[in-house]
């Protein structure tokens, strides 16, 4: 143990702002800190190996993925309701050939 009963080695996650927090952000020896750029919209990857000597920081861009429209299955999209009203017809057409002549509507 190291006097603060934490273990050697792991991950961890801080918010920081801007890309020079994270040139200066001290990093255990055995560690990885996974730093969320709150005002750049970026994710770093910062590691030492288990003698405290630095790894690459890695960087990736994080974005908002909102799901498409219709994604929850309660909307079709414009061809899948062409789609489906063509073959509609095509069925109402099939059931007319269908009556009986002579056969008088109510």
């Amino acid at each position: 143990m190291n006097g603060f009963n934490i273990p050697i080695g792991g991950v961890m996650t801080a918010f920081i702002n801007g890309e020079q927090s994270v040139k200066t952000y001290p990093v255990g020896a055995g560690y990885m800190v996974n730093l969320i750029d709150l005002d750049g919209g970026k994710m770093y990857f910062k590691s030492t190996d288990p003698n405290g000597v630095p790894g690459q920081t890695r960087i990736f861009e994080i974005k908002e993925i909102t799901p498409p429209a219709g994604a929850n299955g309660d909307l079709v999209t414009r061809k899948e309701f062409d789609e489906l009203k063509s073959g509609m017809a095509q069925i109402v057409k099939m059931l007319e050939g269908l009556k009986p002549e002579g056969s008088a509507e109510k």
